[in-house]
């Protein structure tokens, strides 16, 4: 049930566009309950809100029907239905067709960076050279 009320937090932050959570005021909270209440016609009290993004206690089933109906979901068992986690199983065949993943080595990357830089010396001075 947290790792739902976390990804319902993680996606009403997403759609606010708001500093971090963890700096909201009451005011932010009063603010966020306005905005629900526009959005959802449903009113959840701005204490609610601060409790569930402040401490771990899980809220009523109302605000997280709320919240879920801010988030574009149609109620709390929506949200729940449509982020499902389970286990996702994987067969040979998948894991085979994964390309392998290669990283250019930092040694060479600086090599390319210094030669790019050398090169561009290079240039500036033939371009004075020919003026």
């Amino acid at each position: 049930m947290t790792r739902h009320t976390n990804d319902l937090k993680q996606q009403v932050e997403r759609i606010l566009h708001w500093e971090q959570s963890s700096h909201w005021r009451s005011r932010d909270f009063a603010h966020l309950s306005e905005l629900v209440f526009t959005y959802t016609n449903r009113h959840v009290d701005a204490r609610d809100l601060q409790l569930f993004w402040t401490s771990s206690s899980i809220p009523s089933q109302s605000v997280l029907d709320s919240l879920a109906c801010y988030a574009d979901y149609a109620d709390w068992n929506d949200f729940c239905s449509r982020n499902y986690y389970g286990e996702v199983a994987t067969d040979e065949e998948i894991t085979t067709l994964r390309a392998p993943i290669r990283e250019i080595p930092v040694k060479w990357v600086l090599v390319i960076c210094w030669f790019s830089v050398l090169a561009s010396i290079l240039v500036a001075i033939l371009l004075v050279l020919n003026r």
